[in-house]
């Protein structure tokens, strides 16, 4: 469990690192602060429409189209948080980890 989530981690910093090359064309702190807050911001949004959806807050409003828009009786209907399973923990805890990186990162550039 705790591999996959370095696995992760790694995988996130090395697109932070692409990311800044293909933007700013070097690499350097200034360049991986902006980068990292982007993708970290994206990573934690991500998880938090998962943890919305899994919630089941947008049911309502999906059985209500369900029911207008489609010919389904109600025994073949299901929510919204049953169709999309969504695991939201592993992106949330990456974004995170990109999040406390850049903070790190702050600090020792204003240090």
């Amino acid at each position: 469990m705790v591999k996959k989530y370095v696995i992760w981690v790694i995988v996130s910093q090395i697109v932070v690192f692409l990311f800044s090359l293909v933007f700013y064309h070097s690499i350097h702190l200034l360049a991986y602060i902006n980068v990292s807050f982007v993708v970290g911001a994206l990573l934690i949004l991500i998880a938090l429409t998962g943890y919305i959806i899994n919630k089941g807050f947008f049911d309502i409003v999906f059985a209500s189209f369900q029911q207008m828009f489609s010919k389904m009786n109600d025994e073949e209907r299901r929510p919204l948080s049953k169709l999309i399973p969504l695991r939201y923990h592993l992106p949330f805890t990456v974004g995170l980890v990109t999040i406390v990186l850049m903070i790190i990162a702050l600090f020792v550039y204003y240090g």
